[in-house]
């Protein structure tokens, strides 16, 4: 439950995907806050388990879900839909065999936990303390992680990540070195290939050579794919220097006026900042055009910006947590690879304080 609990935008991605499948396209408008709610309920749920707090009533609605979560993996193990279960978010991807196997075991240690019924036990009064001391933490860390950004990124544009750009659709291997040149226009930069080179309205600015070394697209390198609006593709842009990329995945409710504020910051501050939406009446025509899914993947949050440094991921924060000023040259100044170890390290820290201090909650208290 706590790792879907970090990560409320990616738990309901999960819950719009059994929308889709269950034919619940009416229900879309309420995935995200059904899937924090789910996750919430499951993360309690589990706190009462481990504090052994209410135990009939807990005993119950485990049982409950676990039977009610079985009967869902056994109809996907059955149709075999292309999706995830979702069962641990992002962290562990299982096939519905599997799924559908460890909810059978589970219901089997609940069935054997009913035996005798009335047997349940005692628990000592501090474990109620403990329990009503978890609950709250548990909202507050669902309160933080919508606000912000998930604690731990498990999604496949983790910091740290190196991206792979190429200059054709096909994403062909590829091998030596590729000169690209850097033009611009009104502000905005795009990259060209010698045999696709821009008109007269465009302004050089540098050649670029990128190296090359066999990577096809399915490879671990994540594409970020965006084009501009004479559709073509500009995906060199995010592994050219220092990027700063702001990603809107619903153009409709993003404060366009901040994104343009902080992007504005970041090329002040020596960064190319690059606006990547998607495709709609409420997308600006000044920005580059990307699919929703790679978007939201990017980063969770509607507006948030991700910094890349020559195609590395070295950070990435929610609208609200975007530094400026002297913060943000200074972490533009560093050194990737430290400032890359200095913030997934400060996350991970935090999230495994917050677990650690939950299970010694519960366990110890």
């Amino acid at each position: 439950a706590l790792l879907k609990l970090l990560d409320p935008v990616g738990t309901g991605l999960i819950v719009s995907e059994y929308f889709k499948f269950f034919h619940l396209g009416f229900l879309q408008g309420t995935a995200k806050a059904l899937g924090m709610v789910l996750s919430l309920v499951e993360a309690v749920t589990g706190a009462a388990l481990i504090s052994g707090v209410f135990r009939k009533t807990t005993a119950v609605i485990t049982s409950v879900l676990v039977v009610f979560f079985t009967i869902i993996t056994l109809i996907l193990w059955i149709a075999n839909p292309d999706m995830d279960c979702g069962c641990f978010g992002e962290a562990v991807h299982l096939s519905h065999g599997q799924t559908l196997l460890k909810n059978v075991v589970l219901l089997a240690l609940a069935a054997v936990a009913f035996i005798p019924f009335q047997n349940f036990g005692v628990p000592k009064k501090g474990k109620y303390v403990a329990f009503f001391l978890a609950v709250p933490s548990l909202i507050f860390a669902l309160w933080h992680n919508a606000r912000h950004l998930p604690m731990i990124d498990f999604t496949e544009f983790a910091p740290g990540t190196e991206l792979f750009a190429s200059l054709d659709n096909d994403y062909q291997e590829m091998d030596g070195k590729v000169p690209t040149f850097i033009y611009e226009r009104d502000g905005q930069r795009g990259s060209f290939s010698l045999d696709n080179l821009p008109d007269s309205t465009w302004t050089f600015v540098a050649v670029d050579t990128l190296t090359r070394s066999g990577m096809y697209k399915s490879a671990s390198k994540p594409v970020l794919s965006f084009r501009d609006a004479a559709g073509t593709y500009q995906d060199e842009l995010a592994v050219l220097g220092k990027v700063m990329v702001f990603s809107v995945y619903d153009p409709a409710k993003a404060d366009w006026d901040r994104i343009r504020s902080q992007a504005a910051e970041a090329r002040s501050c020596g960064a190319n900042p690059l606006i990547l939406t998607v495709p709609g009446e409420n997308a600006p025509q000044d920005v580059y055009y990307g699919d929703f899914k790679p978007l939201i993947t990017l980063n969770r949050a509607n507006g948030g910006a991700t910094y890349f440094n020559d195609g590395e991921l070295i950070s990435k924060w929610s609208p609200r947590d975007v530094p400026d000023g002297e913060d943000l040259k200074w972490i533009l100044d560093r050194e990737p690879v430290a400032a890359s170890i200095d913030f997934i390290t400060g996350r991970r820290i935090k999230a495994q304080g917050f677990a650690l201090y939950l299970l010694a909650l519960l366990l110890l208290l």
